[in-house]
């Protein structure tokens, strides 16, 4: 009963907006919102290599070398 009340009261005087939001305003809005995911989306793939190497361990030369060892040994075992 008392949600009742408060309800019927801020509907009761609730000042008037003098706005209106027509279909084209509401379609604008809806592509603003999208386009701002897919810039979010473009800016991401762009710069995920640098994103990716900013959290990954920076020893690249030790595991170059380690996976070039790797490879001989396998191939070395493959032959015979």
């Amino acid at each position: 009963m008392k949600k009742w009340l408060v309800l019927l009261t801020a509907l009761t005087f609730s000042a008037p907006a003098f706005a209106y939001l027509d279909p084209g305003s509401g379609s604008a809005i809806v592509s603003a919102v999208i386009g701002a995911f897919v810039a979010i989306g473009m800016t991401v793939k762009t710069y995920w290599y640098k994103i990716k190497s900013f959290f990954v361990k920076q020893d690249t030369a030790e595991n170059e070398e380690a996976e070039s060892a790797e490879k001989n040994e396998n191939s070395q075992e493959q032959r015979k």
